[in-house]
């Protein structure tokens, strides 16, 4: 029996080590939900994956998954080294799966909280959410915390709900905003950062919700306690490296840096998403 125990225990400790010394030698995977179009999230992207790269002496190859479910499936069961989650999915991940090892959180104009906001073109007469009754109105993903969730607790706050106004939902924020643009729906819902990059198309926000912990960094739970460190580091201090500021303003142009995070940063989103959660799955 205790030889059996000990050649067990050995062969853990070889597998524990394998997936170290492959996450550290060779590749990483560093993966997103399609919030965006694939193409963009490449594009905003690929320079953080260069410098994580350049930091930690293994390539960092991005992976959009094909839908957010798919991204919550791959996170949840460790097919990601570093994966990219908004709010509502960590505390769903979280709750299905267990911890992630958290790395860092985002920061936006030195503000490590972000707000969902109602928005129309600048031509329309809606002025508030009140005035949605009765309007087409788009958002995204329903699994999108900022997009969606957020958006319908805020329908709630003002007394309203789907049967109120005819909604919609697309595959991604980008989406939403070019359609209310393109005159299909009369208001639409999405993250401030999205929302700020199209503003000046001809787009004006009618509502802004609370400010939230969302965009979080999270590692796979087999990652080696030393890599995991050493990439939270590498996100730390970037805002402090000399290439630092072109790799956030490729990402966005508010980004100041990542910060540290814990887990009780979502208390607040999780009670929002106690209530909406219940009426999105009706």
């Amino acid at each position: 029996m205790m030889k059996k125990f000990i050649m067990t225990l050995i062969v853990l400790v070889m597998l524990q080590t394998a997936y170290a010394e492959h996450a550290t030698h060779n590749q990483l995977t560093l993966g997103f939900m399609p919030y965006l179009a694939s193409q963009k999230l490449l594009k905003k992207y690929q320079p953080l994956a260069d410098y994580l790269s350049k930091e930690l002496h293994a390539e960092v190859v991005i992976s959009v998954a094909k839908d957010y479910k798919s991204h919550l499936e791959q996170t949840g069961r460790d097919e990601l080294d570093i994966s990219f989650l908004g709010g509502s999915p960590y505390v769903v991940i979280t709750e299905k799966y267990g911890p992630k090892p958290l790395l860092v959180r985002y920061e936006f104009n030195n503000i490590p909280h972000f707000r969902s906001v109602f928005f129309t073109r600048n031509n329309s007469k809606i002025n508030s959410i009140s005035d949605l009754k009765g309007k087409k109105v788009v958002f995204g993903s329903k699994k999108s915390t900022l997009s969606t969730q957020v958006p319908y607790f805020m329908l709630m706050q003002a007394g309203l709900t789907s049967d109120d106004l005819s909604l919609s939902h697309l595959n991604n924020h980008e989406n939403v905003i070019i359609s209310t643009l393109l005159g299909e729906y009369d208001a639409g819902a999405s993250s401030e950062e999205v929302f700020k990059e199209s503003e000046s198309k001809g787009l004006r926000a009618i509502a802004y919700s609370p400010y939230l912990s969302t965009h979080v960094f999270v590692t796979s739970s087999k990652m080696d306690k030393k890599l995991q460190t050493k990439i939270k580091n590498a996100l730390l201090k970037l805002n402090k490296e000399p290439q630092g500021l072109n790799v956030l303003k490729s990402i966005g142009p508010s980004l100041t840096g990542f910060v540290n995070v814990n887990d009780s940063d979502y208390n607040l989103l999780r009670g929002i998403l106690e209530k909406v959660l219940p009426e999105l799955e009706k």
